[in-house]
């Protein structure tokens, strides 16, 4: 095959190859709206704003989070072959592991506005705290994401660290309130609301096992 042909088909095919910054971008810009979405829930359990006020600006985060989710699966659509390093179940894992976090993000701030509990228990307030520690952590491993060749990253066991605190908190949490909280309807609210909490720190640890389990199976 002469030299022109095969540049020719060369050009073609880099055409067609899908780049993988283009998924690596999609899925920092979505950390980033997932940490900033845990900061918007900070504010609610720490009693800095109500509720009620931040309903919208975390529906707002959700929704350009659902968009960048639906960009990445059209981009994997366009596409005959997968990334080199992320395959396609690769990419639509982590993309709907971190649009969980800032679903079950949304949801805690939703419950809170709409169940209006009397008084914010400071489990609440340290699990806000964990889930911005864990959205923090999951931002730099997604910007690293193009450089990353080993999952022997500290961020990753950062993840997984906060993780388990988170359990013993909610646990602890838990515990507390049907101990101690006289009120069964206050009760309820809660312990759906920590449900929630701790989803959303569950999917956070989900977004690192996918990058990890990618990272393991193509290194």
């Amino acid at each position: 095959m002469g030299r022109g042909v095969a540049g020719g088909i060369q050009k073609i095919m880099h055409f067609f190859l899908p780049k993988e910054e283009d998924f690596f971008e999609l899925f920092e810009a979505m950390s980033i709206k997932a940490h900033e979405g845990s900061g918007l829930l900070k504010q609610v359990m720490d009693g800095s704003v109500t509720a009620e006020s931040m309903v919208e600006p975390v529906a707002v985060v959700e929704e350009d989070v659902d968009t960048l989710r639906h960009d990445c699966v059209k981009r994997l659509n366009d596409t005959f072959v997968t990334p080199i390093m992320f395959d396609r179940q690769d990419i639509l894992e982590l993309a709907h592991a971190l649009d969980e976090v800032v679903d079950q993000t949304r949801a805690a701030v939703d419950r809170m506005a709409l169940y209006a509990p009397k008084v914010i228990p400071t489990a609440a307030t340290q699990m806000a705290d964990l889930l911005v520690e864990a959205t923090d952590a999951m931002k730099v491993v997604c910007s690293e994401l193009a450089h990353l060749r080993t999952a022997n990253t500290p961020h990753i066991a950062r993840i997984n660290e906060i993780e388990n605190r988170a359990d013993r908190v909610v646990k602890q949490a838990l515990a507390d309130l049907f101990h101690n909280e006289p009120d069964a309807i206050e009760v309820i609210k809660w312990k759906e609301i920590y449900d929630h909490l701790e989803e959303a720190i569950d999917c956070c640890e989900d977004v690192a096992s996918a990058i990890e389990a990618a990272l393991v199976k193509n290194s």
